[in-house]
């Protein structure tokens, strides 16, 4: 008994020692500066981050995994914007207020009866959606208290006020794409 324990124990071990990695990750940050019809300067800034797993003592290399995370601003700082994965497409400016249209990739949660045990299953899936947003900025005294914000909107609100309001394409690597059905 005693010489199976011994072997599991350095069974576990060399496995553990094959298989410890290291990862290294590159960072990139691009930033991309547009001046609007409307006068107003738009900064984007997309961050790339790209990790790569490579066996410590093996060296063999396992792979990589990649994301990205946009954020921009307007002129300054007056409107700001981080969205993480979602990909920005458009910025739309009324009298008194600012929209955002972006793209993200969204967990679509499923729930079905299995017939056979007649329990409840839940599942899911991610698809890539059209997420359309109001700017709510309530900061005063120089923007140093109070909050600025992000509220998500109907579609319908969005298309209603792109009717009147001027909207500009934002500057981004097209990552995200709607598959549409027609």
């Amino acid at each position: 008994m005693k010489d199976i324990v011994c072997r599991v124990m350095f069974l576990v071990f060399l496995v553990g020692v094959c298989c410890t990695c290291t990862s290294e990750t590159e960072k990139q940050v691009d930033k991309t500066n547009k001046l609007l019809g409307n006068g107003k300067r738009l900064v984007v800034e997309k961050t790339n981050k790209t990790t790569h797993k490579t066996g410590y003592f093996t060296k063999h290399y396992y792979g990589a995994t990649h994301s990205y995370a946009y954020e921009f601003e307007v002129d300054g700082g007056d409107v700001n914007w981080g969205g993480g994965s979602g990909e920005p497409k458009h910025i739309l400016f009324c009298e008194n207020a600012v929209y955002v249209h972006y793209l993200k990739n969204k967990y679509v949660p499923i729930q079905h009866n299995d017939t056979t045990t007649s329990k409840i299953e839940n599942s899911g899936y991610y698809s890539v959606q059209d997420v359309f947003e109001l700017y709510i900025d309530n900061r005063y005294f120089f923007n140093l208290f109070g909050d600025d914000y992000w509220v998500e909107i109907t579609p319908e609100s969005y298309a209603n006020k792109k009717i009147t309001c001027d909207e500009y394409s934002i500057p981004n690597d097209n990552e995200l794409s709607l598959i549409r059905e027609d």
